[in-house]
């Protein structure tokens, strides 16, 4: 199936790693022209060479700190220097820390606050204007399984999380007359750093060995086992596509059947 991407526009941001950098190859390899933002262009330069490799028309990595405000313009004005504009933008953020309720003080609130759901708000700000251009905008914001199901020990993510799916279906609403889809994809446990820092965390909090710790994490997942990260990049790349015109509004789990929401 071709997903009519050649050309199409594409900023990921947290696309150093995990979910964000395997979306960016799945975008490459459509022939998309990717811009990956990071803290740290420099050490990316080898993914932009590999982005290219994969089938990207063009691909440059930009400077784009979520925790700092003050990098989100430069980032953008780069891409539109070297794009001409914008087609796609793929939101995604860090986690935020794990813990009960009871342990995260109001300063982790804060933080998460700045660097998961205001950093969505500013970017979509920057954005938008560009994809009514586009007249075929694709918003897809990663968020978690979390926004369906409660998950322990995840409070941040899944209260800040719940917010950028209220903000993505008002969005979806006002943009659809521009021709712009917004969509949120839910992720469950993916083979990622970030997975790997959750079943660590297990271990500490619970005295547990990793299989045990992992066993946490896979205990309500029917399919038993961890998601491939590649699996999840093809399905922002669907989403992106011309393919998914009709669809808008939407909080899709990629979770292994997981959630039990309908």
């Amino acid at each position: 199936m071709d997903l009519e991407l050649r050309g199409k526009r594409a900023l990921v941001t947290a696309a150093s790693r995990g979910l964000g950098r395997a979306t960016a190859i799945a975008l490459a390899a459509e022939g998309a022209c990717v811009a990956v933002a990071g803290r740290n262009p420099a050490k990316m330069s080898d993914f932009v060479d590999e982005l290219k490799a994969a089938g990207a028309e063009d691909a440059i990595a930009v400077t784009l700190d979520l925790s700092r405000h003050e990098t989100f313009q430069a980032a953008f004005d780069s891409v539109l220097e070297r794009f001409g504009g914008l087609d796609i933008f793929v939101g995604n953020t860090g986690g935020p820390a794990a813990g009960p309720f009871m342990d995260i003080p109001r300063s982790e609130w804060q933080r998460a606050l700045d660097e998961t759901l205001l950093p969505m708000v500013d970017l979509c700000h920057l954005v938008i204007p560009q994809l009514k251009i586009s007249g075929s905008g694709r918003i897809v914001f990663v968020t978690t399984v979390g926004v369906k199901i409660v998950q322990p020990n995840m409070v941040l993510s899944d209260s800040l999380r719940l917010a950028i799916v209220g903000l993505a279906k008002s969005l979806s609403i006002e943009l659809a007359r521009d021709g712009i889809t917004v969509n949120c994809l839910c992720p469950g446990p993916f083979k990622t750093d970030r997975m790997e820092d959750l079943v660590r965390a297990t271990m500490e909090r619970e005295k547990l060995d990793r299989a045990a710790a992992e066993a946490v994490w896979l205990e309500e997942v029917p399919m038993g086992l961890f998601g491939d990260p590649a699996d999840f990049g093809a399905m922002v790349a669907l989403l992106c596509s011309a393919h998914g015109r009709f669809t808008t509004g939407s909080a899709i789990c990629l979770d292994g059947g997981k959630s039990r929401a309908y």
